[in-house]
């Protein structure tokens, strides 16, 4: 509050210099104007003495006229004090009025009042992130939320690179219905961090939501991209079914919810729709059936010598493009004699939102450890190869180990 202070008497000074020097400058005219009369008074009184000794006039006409002189000046200094003492209640009336409407002004033109309640704001912040982000209290208010964001808001002014609180301040302004102001903000966090899956979801997500086909244009792009970082995400590849269809790209719709209803799980609610979503763009509705790869497993004759006594078999899938390096199927088992016959499918999935029934391009490992961790250690024995998997297809493959892991 001491800038509060400083800002009323600089404004105070200011105004009563305004106010005081056409009042001193009127006293000194005034003042200069009897010190003049006096004057003129002195030398009419030495003319008058000059012509009582010509016998112009008379003595007694002499002091008549002094007398009259004397009473003229005597009014007029009287006038003056008049004068000054009501400028000297009118000036202190001013006085006191200025220091009043001064830090009237101060106080509403600074706003003092908002920025009491920031101060508070930002002293809460810590509490306020607990209640919205760690426990997602269920009391949290709208007023809770834009209190948050004005506290993140401010806490970007000291660390305007920082992805993560643009990503939060906008997914805040979201959930308020600020389309407009969370978008800025997803498109800061997009600048600073391009690739984080978290920042694309939450900024085309919101672009998507706009309805605005300026916005489903720029949604596009980012979707795709969002659905290579993470090939699982269906979410991502529904929001950018929703945006081909909205922009009346049809063969790219039906495609994207074809591929969209492999990645659901055969009794996900979302079969029907989107198979009605197909049905209505003129799309054929293809029942799937079950995705499978039968694998024989054989090891190079160089290598047999290294094979460990009692080491263990994994085969595996991987997308072969994408940067999720998770499994979508694996099959571990005690190694036994090679060849061997391993089926991978949707039932060895390591997470049900993840199988191979949604690769595409994929990546089949099939590698001899020496222990039951399937993390990849040197001189271990592997092969692979890549091959192009359709939903709801079965096909057969050899895999050849050929290689020690260095």
């Amino acid at each position: 509050m001491s800038n509060y202070w400083l800002g009323v008497v600089l404004l105070s000074v200011i105004a009563i210099g305004i106010l005081i020097l056409p009042w001193v400058a009127g006293f000194a005219r005034k003042n200069q104007d009897v010190l003049s009369n006096t004057q003129i008074i002195k030398q009419r009184m030495t003319e008058l003495e000059r012509e009582v000794k010509e016998g112009l006039i008379s003595e007694d006409d002499k002091q008549v006229a002094i007398k009259e002189l004397k009473l003229a000046l005597v009014d007029e200094t009287s006038e003056t004090h008049v004068g000054n003492s009501s400028a000297k209640w009118m000036v202190s009336g001013g006085l006191i009025s200025t220091l009043a409407i001064s830090g009237f002004i101060y106080y509403k033109s600074n706003e003092v009042g908002d920025v009491k309640d920031w101060q508070a704001v930002t002293q809460q912040s810590s509490e306020l992130a607990k209640r919205i982000v760690l426990d997602a209290d269920p009391t949290v208010t709208a007023e809770d939320i834009e209190d948050f964001a004005l506290a993140m808001r401010t806490k970007l002014i000291k660390t305007p690179d920082d992805h993560i609180g643009w990503l939060l301040l906008g997914r805040l302004h979201a959930s308020l219905n600020r389309l407009d102001t969370a978008l800025q903000a997803f498109e800061k966090a997009y600048q600073i961090a391009p690739e984080h899956p978290g920042v694309l979801s939450s900024y085309t997500q919101t672009l998507v939501m706009t309805g605005q086909e300026d916005y489903l244009r720029h949604a596009e792009p980012l979707l795709k991209k969002l659905v290579l970082l993470n090939p699982a995400d269906a979410n991502a590849l529904g929001m950018l079914a929703v945006t081909s269809t909205q922009l009346g790209k049809t063969d790219q719709a039906i495609e994207n919810w074809q591929s969209l209803k492999v990645k659901l799980a055969p009794n996900d609610p979302m079969q029907l729709e989107v198979d009605q979503r197909i049905a209505a763009l003129g799309g054929e509705v293809v029942q799937l059936g079950k995705t499978s790869v039968l694998i024989t497993v054989d090891i190079d004759q160089q290598l047999k010598d290294k094979i460990p006594a009692d080491g263990y078999l994994f085969v595996f899938a991987q997308d072969a493009n994408g940067q999720v390096k998770m499994p979508a199927a694996v099959v571990k088992s005690k190694l036994s004699d090679l060849p061997v016959s391993v089926e991978l499918s949707d039932a060895n999935a390591m997470m049900p939102t993840y199988k191979i029934s949604q690769l595409n391009e994929t990546r089949l490992v099939a590698r001899i450890s020496v222990d039951e961790n399937v993390a990849q250690t040197t001189g271990e024995l592997q092969g692979e190869v890549v091959v192009d998997l359709k939903p709801g297809t079965q096909i057969l493959q050899n895999i050849l180990i050929d290689k020690e892991l260095l």
